[in-house]
């Protein structure tokens, strides 16, 4: 806050007036009012504090107003609301995390990795619409968690995370805690209501302290992986402290009021009281788009915050309209990725996974490098015929990028490094875990294991069905899953449905209540939809869109058992 005194005005910076007592009410309706008039004091010092960055109340000022806020709501619980500012501090644990369906998608974006994808973008745009004049909103991409957030009347009622694009998770009362995300729209322009899209990020110094707290538990690989982790607390006190910000970037749907472009959608995000990227700029032809895109790729590096590309959209909402979808990216939109860090190590070993399909996963044993503050000491490498066109040998020097910043991948040799001593790789002939001969056809480019009883194959499948993507039960992890199939509790991914309390209770480190919570999401996920348990059941070639595909046209289990 501000070092400066100031007099505390019913009347706000924004030219807006609080509510004052009026004559003639009751003691218990004077309080409610006062009670009004110091949270509009407090959200509006908050929106100076962190939206504006120009303080209008002194720190000892603020504390005041929020201590006697605090002590009000203590003694008069009736009057606490859940978007009044102290609920910003987080209150304690919760168990359950409802599911939230979105009433519009949260679309995914195709990606342009250079200059010509840019370009065959743009032309099959003027395809579509060929007589159009296209402007567009150039949006820097901030690595982050997507997140939808409704209001009704102008109060804060949802915030959902973007899940599979589909169905998000109900982090509200976390959502709460963000600063810089307002409980109440400002002013009085605002729709009946309204979704807010948006990115919740932590920024490098934040991230880098929270690091520096942790340094004796489990570090964050990155500050995307910090943000999402800080969310993604049961106790919202623990969100509350870990410092996280937010930039507004699109409006999901608006009820009761029109809007004719993306541009003036951000103009009214930020008349509302959300901050928006400084960075984000309107262009006018393609060649803008690109100088853009160039800027900040040289740039990037300078800001406080990472981002892995640009975000450009298409800026008129009749143009979007007609020109939709294909599949789950709007053609309206696409990401501009920067290629990742590469540095150059050695490739110590190859190695390989049994996956949860019996696909046998090559991987590369690395040299430990540092890659933009993570250390990288292996690295995946998809298949044979990937480690043949590479040309990758063991004990070659190869250059290593973490592919869109996050998964280490194996680039190419370093040719001018040879010595002639590395060795040409070659896959084995069983496989390592089963010892059943692994099939390798020409016209597949995964070998794999064919034994369906393969311990390898039971434990990734396993550890899949239980994971987010698919069945999400996340009281059951990595680690109980190992626990359970070790003690022979789980064979198959039926075993988890007929598991018992007093089973769980003889897993070493399980007491009663993380029993009780293991069996409650167990119980939850008979509600997943559809297409999750398919592809939670680790069916060769039925992945992610092919399982929604299938539930689609099947709706259900016994329809498609007798297809």
């Amino acid at each position: 806050m501000s070092d400066e005194p100031n007099v505390l005005d019913p009347q706000n910076s924004a030219g807006e007036h609080t509510p004052l007592a009026e004559a003639g009410q009751s003691a218990e309706e004077q309080l409610a009012t006062h009670v009004a008039q110091v949270r509009h004091q407090i959200e509006e010092a908050n929106y100076q504090y962190y939206i504006q960055d120009s303080p209008t109340l002194t720190d000892a000022e603020y504390d005041t107003l929020l201590r006697e806020l605090q002590t009000i709501e203590r003694e008069h619980p009736e009057l606490q609301t859940p978007d009044s500012p102290t609920q910003r501090v987080g209150e304690g644990p919760t168990q359950d995390v409802a599911q939230r369906h979105h009433p519009y998608p949260m679309l995914s974006l195709a990606n342009a990795r250079n200059e010509q994808e840019l370009r065959d973008w743009h032309k099959r745009a003027q395809n579509i619409l060929p007589n159009a004049k296209f402007t567009y909103v150039c949006e820097l991409k901030i690595d982050g968690l997507a997140m939808a957030l409704t209001y009704e009347k102008g109060r804060l009622t949802i915030g959902a995370s973007r899940g599979d694009g589909l169905t998000g998770e109900d982090w509200t009362q976390n959502v709460r805690t963000i600063r810089t995300i307002p409980q109440r729209l400002r002013g009085e322009n605002h729709p009946t209501k309204v979704e807010v899209r948006g990115e919740i990020y932590m920024s490098i110094k934040n991230f880098e302290k929270l690091n520096e707290e942790l340094a004796q538990e489990r570090l964050f690989a990155n500050p995307r992986n910090a943000a999402a982790g800080s969310l993604r607390q049961k106790d919202a006190r623990i969100t509350s402290n870990r410092h996280l910000d937010f930039f507004g970037y699109q409006i999901g749907y608006i009820q009761g009021m029109n809007i004719n472009s993306h541009w003036e959608a951000l103009e009214l995000i930020k008349e509302w009281g959300f901050p928006l990227n400084p960075n984000i700029q309107q262009a006018h032809d393609l060649d803008e788009v690109l100088a853009f895109c160039k800027k900040w790729e040289e740039e990037r590096f300078n800001l406080p915050y990472e981002i892995d590309g640009v975000v450009i959209k298409i800026n008129d909402l009749a143009q979007q309209q007609e020109l939709g979808t294909v599949a789950r990216d709007p053609r309206w939109a696409i990401a501009f990725k920067y290629p990742p860090t590469q540095v150059a190590t050695q490739l110590q070993d190859i190695r390989v996974n049994i996956g949860r399909t019996g696909s046998v996963n090559p991987w590369a044993l690395l040299e430990p490098i540092n890659i933009r503050g993570v250390t990288v000491s292996r690295a995946a490498l998809h298949n044979e015929e990937d480690i043949q066109r590479k040309d990758l040998r063991i004990g070659d020097w190869v250059l290593v990028q973490r592919a869109g910043e996050v998964i280490p991948q194996v680039v190419k040799p370093v040719l001018e490094r040879r010595t002639g001593k590395e060795e040409v790789y070659r896959l084995p002939e069983q496989c390592p875990r089963c010892g059943t001969t692994i099939i390798h056809t020409t016209d597949q480019a995964m070998a794999y294991c064919p034994n369906l009883q393969c311990p390898a194959r039971n434990t990734e499948g396993i550890i899949h069905f239980v994971s987010k993507g698919a069945m999400d039960i996340d009281s059951v992890g990595e680690k109980t899953s190992a626990q359970l199939m070790d003690a022979g509790l789980i064979l198959t991914v039926a075993d988890f449905y007929t598991l018992t309390r007093d089973q769980l209770l003889q897993l070493e480190g399980t007491k009663e209540k993380s029993a009780d919570n293991m069996l409650a999401g167990i119980e939850a996920s008979k509600k997943r939809a559809f297409y999750r348990l398919l592809f939670g059941l680790n069916i060769r070639y039925v992945g992610e869109k092919t399982a929604q595909l299938l539930a689609d046209a099947f709706n259900d289990i016994d329809r498609l058992m007798v297809a």
